[in-house]
């Protein structure tokens, strides 16, 4: 890696700027993987020069939820509902994956968020069927050479063969995996925990897992305000166990008292509109943890329905969030006349967000000099983006994932002139096709073992969907 990058003549998607209809073009320089410069006419001879042709540059955009294994599965998901998912991924596919295949799953979906200009991810990793599925997860992301942080998950798959034979098991695997986590995974990546829902076990399991994570300092990742856990905010904070090492996940059915404790914890809220307007879970809480004084994240949830780019979930979440907004003044009888959230808050959500959530805060998400220099560079030339305006409401509204051509990681090039970096692309699609094939062939085998011991899951959804 040089130690020097000059990334020259770019538009700057920086949330901190005003709008502006006639953009003017900077320059970036990158040294020893730090934004080091941003500014006009930089001179650096010694520097790998980066020629950005009018793009626009934007820190790299941060996913704060993202279940990564669940790539080698796409579109599996596109027409259920919430329980649909349960019954299908939870006590179906998980149970039916190999450490071969989780591994293709991590690589690719980790390509996937880096190619569409996402540096950084929150991986929710709840398929550690056998220390060698945690294995080969870990090395995925690894060789894909993403940031973000590993989340170990605890949750129980019902497989038919089981690696681990008690909670106590599992915990001491996660002992082990933490233990030689920095020998083992890449210097991007971080140790996390995901802890189980708190429909499916009792406190005292949930406190064991939660004090393992405080024991490593690790980042502490939770569904909450869904089916199973409607009001876990206030159950962790009754019991004193709130704190700002965790980074929430929904909160749909949370009350507004509930944002307000999460917030004064001084945790982290990821936000995935697309997956929680789809499967039932309420309406994105973006207004909500706002009026509370909380800065939203987003994610992109579940890859076996939902594309791996965020410009889509920042979109989403923006134009519900309008509309919800909107509709109290309608409500009214009359026409809003003013918009409240603006385009520079989603961008600001989708990077300072994210990055804040994930205990990155000031490190990346900006473009600011000293920090890490992950970078997106969104290419202008084409017909969506004629004629160039502000480069926040250009990325945010009209860009496309694809128009992603360079993106940067610790000042590293992953993606150069459209193409991501040293992947063999047509030999990735082949080993996934065979992967998602072997799966599908082991689910109908496997299900019928994990339907009688998913018990817990099944009360769960029976209570939630009033079939009890």
């Amino acid at each position: 890696m040089p130690k020097e990058i000059l990334i020259r003549n770019v538009y700057l998607a920086d949330p901190d700027l005003p709008p502006q209809t006639r953009p003017r073009t900077t320059d970036i320089l990158v040294r020893d993987g730090r934004i080091v410069a941003v500014e006009d006419g930089i001179q650096a001879p010694d520097a790998e020069v980066i020629e950005g042709d009018r793009a626009i540059a934007v820190a790299g955009m941060v996913d704060s939820h993202r279940h990564v294994w669940q790539t080698a599965i796409r579109g599996v998901a596109a027409d259920w509902s919430l329980a649909d998912y349960v019954r299908e991924i939870r006590v179906g596919y998980a149970t039916a994956y190999t450490p071969e295949h989780i591994y293709l799953a991590n690589l690719a979906g980790a390509l996937e968020a880096l190619d569409t200009g996402v540096t950084a991810l929150c991986d929710f990793s709840h398929l550690m069927n056998s220390p060698a599925h945690a294995e080969a997860a870990i090395q995925g992301l690894t060789d894909a050479g993403i940031r973000g942080v590993f989340c170990y998950g605890f949750y129980d798959v019902p497989a038919r063969e089981r690696a681990f034979a008690s909670h106590d098991d599992r915990l001491r695997h996660a002992e082990e995996v933490a233990q030689s986590f920095r020998a083992t995974a890449g210097p991007l990546l971080d140790f996390g925990v995901a802890l189980t829902e708190f429909g499916l076990v009792g406190p005292e399991v949930t406190d064991r897992e939660l004090d393992f994570a405080r024991r490593h300092d690790a980042l502490i990742t939770l569904h909450v305000g869904t089916f199973g856990s409607p009001h876990g905010i206030a159950d962790l904070d009754r019991r004193g166990r709130l704190g700002p090492d965790m980074l929430h996940v929904h909160a749909n059915m949370c009350g507004d008292d509930e944002l307000e404790r999460l917030v004064a914890s001084g945790g982290g809220l990821s936000i995935t509109p697309e997956t929680e307007m789809q499967m039932g879970m309420g309406w994105p809480v973006t207004n909500r943890l706002i009026e509370a004084g909380g800065l939203p994240s987003f994610g992109v949830d579940i890859a076996s329905n939902i594309g791996g780019d965020m410009l889509t979930q920042m979109r989403l979440a923006l134009q519900t969030a309008r509309a919800i907004d909107n509709q109290k003044v309608l409500d009214q009888g009359i026409v809003p006349d003013r918009i409240g959230l603006t385009v520079r808050d989603a961008l600001r959500f989708g990077t300072e967000g994210g990055a804040r959530a994930m205990r990155m805060g000031g490190e990346i998400g900006t473009l600011r000099k000293g920090a890490r220099a992950d970078i997106a560079l969104f290419a202008t030339g084409g017909l969506n983006m004629m004629p160039m305006g502000d480069p926040v409401a250009m990325l945010l509204l009209e860009s496309r994932p694809g128009d992603a051509v360079t993106v940067l990681v610790d000042g590293r090039v992953v993606k150069r002139d459209g193409r991501l970096v040293g992947v063999d692309l047509p030999g990735l699609r082949e080993k996934l096709d065979r992967a998602f094939g072997e799966i599908a062939d082991r689910v109908a085998e496997s299900r019928d073992t994990a339907a009688g011991s998913s018990n817990a899951y099944a009360r769960v959804v029976k209570r939630a969907t009033g079939t009890d």
